[in-house]
């Protein structure tokens, strides 16, 4: 942390301008419920309308059940005051309301000389300290459920971002890859097939959780299908080592994908969408009640999505359909159980817009609707998910939840792929060949855990134990005609005269990855100010593999223990400032030492300094955060062994530990509602990675040493989204977009070819009209200038150009 560059003037000036517009915000808000709006309010029972005029005002509305039971409310409309919508709708009932800033608290009328006792209040479509996303209308995020429990984002010592439900819709975000390029902090690095791997401070992400429970890497949609967002309240994406929550990877964080859950209220939505290259997409989510004592709830969410593509003779068909249940055994017990089955069938080429690069690194200037391959290519995904949770309540300060998920999916494709570069004078050097494959995966997941506070020495602690166990299992079966290449034409890239792959060599390959731990942590309130956690997880790995009959050696990894600690001190009620350290490792031993033995798994260590504020009623949540990732112990060939292992029958290398990187920056983000109305998440990121230390096999230091490691990672990245719901007369009218913007990223290969890609910044736009209070339309336009890029750094996959999407929205 030693860089100039991290100085704190910039982290002085923030906590200013925040104070500052703090002080002026209770004005705002007043002058806002002062301003008169269009109100459209049928005659419903009064809760549903108490309901529904927080939404359309932007309220939080806080009122008890049984204060509204079985009244009802009139109709309510024109352009009035909240204060005058609220009279109306309460006329009559003996009920009054309180206007605090956005609050609005309902409750019985007083006669003179009564006691102002207030009844228990149950906060509307805010579920107290739950971390619910959905019904919130924000772009904040009160809580997270990465640690098990639901932490304020100010009580997570690490960099964590919230995808709320509101930010989703707003910006019609369909897939989880969709959401995770609109975050701050990640980046993707690209693969024929859509299988497309993202990155945080230039490390994979291949650890994907599901309700907080460990799923792998296919979590986020199996082989290339990619999970419809229709069925999650909300993302979680933690950056860093996620060590105490996963058994072992690479120091990059995880994102934990939130399943909706049963609503206690009857609601339905449904969803037409119409856009650009022919794209077409229906859904529905039905929720509520199943019997009159509310104790069994039900949802359902089901979509169909047929598209076409930017790139030539693609077409594409995703059916997909979730459904889960709740019970309540006991009033402290609840079982849930649920179903997922998603499709996608492609004709086409699998290669989804890859295409080839040149010889010397310029960019070829192909078409950006340019398609390598056939059309009789195609390519067939389903995924299967079953899943169910049992959570029992002790009382309020303690639970305990088991879980347990199976997901399964299957692929099967034909096609033709490439390899080779293009000669930009000739236009020749690449070639193309056949292939056939079919790969089917099974993830299994447990886990259990017990979350609680209790008191010692005077204060309320926490405390989180459990444990987990994922595996993951593949089998696949490839075949490819890479024999019968032929030169590949760009001048007709999808030739009439290729014809279907005959004769080909043949793959059958299967593992299994096992990775099973105990974890916990505790956090001490050892001040009023001050907050020690401390904590770890015990590890063991194991992976086997089989390629043609024959079994690799295993990779294992015994009780290797990932510490986590972290220091917390409350500047006041809304600023807190933390030091944290976290690790993960990363197995190695499959590469073997001169004497036969396994490699020390390599360990990735993460630093992080930061201030997170939770500003204007905990509307508005803000982070600073210096980050400072060693990675260590490396494999590196053993330059005595370079080619002829004692400990390999078949030759080879031997290995040593001894390879280091590192990765540092900084990263602020200010998410959540600035103004009543104005929602808005705005991010910026600067990282710098570096070999510190990697050796050649002659044991000399490497042309990587003092090199950038991580090609697909940008030194800066800014993502920007906001909302704005127009005032007075204009409030059907919700504005909104913003900006994605990186800078530039290269790529070089053995032989010294550099490709390169410039910074870019990609503009979104968006408009929604509230019809009525049913019906709402909307328009969202991406890439609003029609900037041409590529999203990769090897020149091989171009943006989509500008797009609109049209929605039309039912809400029941």
């Amino acid at each position: 942390m030693s860089n100039p560059r991290f100085r704190p003037a910039p982290l002085a000036l923030a906590i200013a301008v925040f104070a500052a517009s703090h002080a002026l915000v209770p004005q705002a808000h007043a002058q806002a419920l002062a301003a008169p709006v269009a109100i459209a309010l049928p005659a419903q029972p009064l809760g549903s309308a108490l309901n529904e005029l927080a939404r359309q005002a932007r309220l939080q509305l806080m009122v008890a059940p049984e204060l509204v039971a079985g009244k009802n409310a009139p109709a309510v409309s024109g352009t009035l005051t909240v204060r005058e919508a609220l009279d109306r709708l309460l006329s009559g009932s003996g009920l009054v309301a309180t206007v605090d800033g956005s609050e609005v608290i309902v409750r019985r009328g007083l006669a003179s000389g009564q006691e102002t006792t207030l009844p228990a209040v149950k906060v509307t479509g805010q579920a107290g300290g739950d971390a619910t996303s959905e019904g919130t209308a924000s772009y904040g995020a009160r809580a997270a459920s990465l640690l098990k429990g639901s932490d304020s984002l100010k009580e997570i010592p690490q960099s964590v971002t919230v995808m709320t439900r509101q930010r989703i819709d707003d910006q019609k975000l369909l897939t989880v890859g969709d959401i995770l390029m609109q975050t701050p902090g990640i980046s993707k690095s690209v693969s024929f097939a859509g299988n497309h791997v993202y990155l945080s401070r230039g490390f994979d992400i291949r650890n994907y959780q599901v309700d907080g429970m460990p799923m792998g890497y296919r979590a986020q949609g199996g082989p290339g299908v990619a999970a419809d967002t229709a069925m999650y309240d909300r993302i979680e994406v933690l950056r860093g080592a996620p060590g105490l929550l996963l058994g072992n990877g690479d120091p990059s964080g995880t994102v934990n994908m939130v399943r909706k859950r049963p609503l206690e209220e009857k609601q339905v939505d449904v969803t037409l969408q119409a856009g650009s290259w022919n794209n077409f997409r229906a859904e529905v989510d039905a929720t509520g009640p199943l019997n009159e004592s509310r104790t069994l709830r039900g949802r359902l969410v089901a979509s169909y999505q047929d598209r076409e593509y930017f790139y030539d003779i693609s077409h594409s068909q995703q059916p997909f359909i979730y459904g889960v249940l709740e019970y309540d055994l006991t009033p402290q017990t609840t079982l849930a159980a649920g179903y997922r089955h998603q499709e996608y069938t492609l004709d086409g080429p699998d290669t989804l817009g890859v295409l080839p690069r040149s010889s010397d690194g310029s960019d070829l200037g192909l078409s950006r609707s340019t398609a390598i391959g056939p059309k009789w290519g195609e390519s067939k995904k389903r995924v299967d998910e079953v899943f169910a949770d049992v959570r029992h309540r002790f009382n309020e300060r303690w639970t305990a939840t088991v879980s347990a998920s199976y997901q399964e999916s299957a692929w099967d494709g034909v096609s033709m792929l490439y390899n080779g570069t293009i000669n930009p004078a000739t236009g020749t050097g690449a070639f193309i060949y056949p292939y056939i494959g079919s790969d089917s995966y099974a993830n299994t997941g447990l886990d259990a855990n017990v979350t609680g506070r209790f008191d010692w020495f005077g204060r309320e602690h926490k405390l989180m134990f459990g444990a987990n166990r994922l595996v993951e299992r593949s089998n696949g079966k490839s075949w490819n005609g890479f024999a019968d290449r032929i030169a590949l034409d760009l001048s007709n890239p999808n030739q009439v005269g290729w014809s279907e792959p005959t004769g080909y060599t043949r793959t059958i390959s299967s593992d299994k990855t096992t990775s099973e731990g105990i974890y916990g942590n505790i956090h001490l309130q050892v001040a009023d100010s001050w907050k020690v956690i401390a904590g770890g997880r015990v590890s063991w790995y194991e992976y086997k593999s089989r390629t043609n009959g024959v079994n690799a050696a295993p990779i294992t990894q015994d009780h290797e223990f990932s510490p986590y600690a972290a220091v917390l001190y409350d500047i006041n009620p809304q600023w807190t400032l933390y030091g944290s350290y976290a690790d993960i490792f990363k197995p190695q031993s499959s590469y073997k030492t001169a004497d036969g033995k396994a490699l020390d798994p390599a360990v990735g260590s993460n630093y992080e300094l930061g201030i997170k504020g939770s500003l204007f009623n905990d509307k508005l949540n803000t982070s600073f955060a210096l980050f400072h990732i060693i990675q260590d112990n490396r494999y590196q060939v053993d330059p005595d062994y370079p080619t002829a292992c004692p400990a390999s029958p078949t030759g080879g290398s031997c290995y040593v530990n001894g390879g280091k990187v590192e990765s540092k920056g900084l990263e602020a983000e200010l998410n959540g509602q600035i103004l009543p109305g104005w929602e808005a998440q705005f991010g910026y990121t600067y990282n710098e990675q570096t070999y510190l230390r990697d050796r050649d096999s002659t044991g000399n230091a490497s042309s990587n040493e003092g090199k950038k490691f991580s090609g697909s990672t940008p030194r800066h990245i800014f993502r920007a989204y906001s909302s704005y719901r127009l005032p007075g007369e204009w409030s059907r009218l919700t504005l909104g977009g913003g900006v994605s913007a990186q800078s530039g990223l290269s790529y070089s290969n053995s032989a010294g070819v550099t490709w390169s890609q410039k910074g870019y910044a990609v503009w979104n736009a968006f408009a929604r009209y509230q019809i009525d209070p049913v019906w709402s339309v909307a328009l969202n336009v991406n890439n609003l200038f029609d900037r041409s890029h590529y999203v990769d750094n090897a020149n091989q996959v171009y943006g989509e150009p500008r797009a609109a999407l049209l929605t039309l929205r039912g809400h029941f």
